[in-house]
């Protein structure tokens, strides 16, 4: 998709990841609408990439239910919506709170899907829109001291590969970025935490882990849809997981050629 003069949507995005994809798109000509619960930051980023700030919290049902609506009012249709905005809680499950494990699968997991579900009939009678969804390499395995934020990657994961598959026959497109550890205060804070210091430490000695830079993930994640890709995977080191991962996925999609889901769902074709 041609990015420039597009309405690019991104969540998640006063800082770290959201911020700088926000400026990638907004340096390649697109209008971006930047969201999150900080309006402070986010007002600034929005004055630096001369965007439009528009406050959201994915914590909280009733501003997620009516989102939508209220950026398309503001700014117009919805090219690309960027769904970024994530959480992580390193620990024990024997040590979560019943509200850390609800707040982590909402704003990770069903966040996402309600944006998307409010937002697709949209793009489908325009004709024209592009997915985006931050998963994580954690989507792709158990990890210990990070099961709830595990399980939440890897459901955003298989539900943006449905979707996808659903979509397949139309013109619009998704992408899912598969992301290992990067430069922001949220791998910060993993690196602080005892329970994850001595698998860091053993993946850093045999060279199986390094950290991705936020620019690369915003640079990588604005060709991706420019040219329509599916996936990114950063940092490259750790992406075989993803790949290995994804092998199944790729299979089952190939096996469904042919079968356009929503025409038996009674939906309108394109043509």
């Amino acid at each position: 998709m041609n990015v420039k003069d597009r309405n690019v949507v991104v969540t998640g995005s006063s800082r770290g990841i959201g911020a700088e994809i926000a400026r990638e798109f907004a340096a390649a000509g697109s209008r971006v609408v930047v969201s999150a619960r900080s309006q402070k930051p986010l007002e600034a980023l929005a004055r630096e990439i001369e965007g439009v700030a528009i406050p959201f919290d994915a914590n909280d049902p009733d501003d997620v239910r009516t989102y939508i609506e209220r950026v398309e009012n503001e700014i117009g249709a919805i090219d690309i919506f960027i769904n970024n905005a994530g959480i992580e809680k390193s620990t024990l499950v024997e040590d979560l709170t019943e509200e850390e494990i609800e707040d982590t699968i909402r704003i990770n997991l069903i966040t996402p899907q309600v944006l998307t579900a409010a937002l697709l009939p949209r793009m489908l009678d325009r004709g024209r829109g592009h997915l985006v969804y931050t998963s994580s390499i954690a989507a792709t395995t158990g990890n210990p001291a990070m099961s709830a934020y595990s399980s939440s990657k890897g459901g955003l994961t298989r539900f943006a590969e449905s979707l996808r598959m659903e979509l397949r026959y139309t013109p619009l497109n998704v992408t899912i970025l598969h992301l290992g550890p990067v430069d922001t205060k949220m791998w910060d804070d993993i690196e602080e935490n005892p329970l994850m210091k001595s698998g860091v430490d053993r993946f850093t000695k045999f060279r199986l882990l390094t950290v991705a830079d936020p620019t690369k993930v915003a640079k990588n994640t604005l060709r991706a849809v420019q040219k329509n890709k599916r996936e990114v995977r950063l940092p490259r080191r750790m992406a075989v997981n993803a790949a290995l991962n994804g092998i199944s996925t790729k299979l089952f999609e190939a096996f469904q050629a042919g079968i356009d889901v929503r025409k038996d769902g009674g939906k309108t074709p394109f043509q």
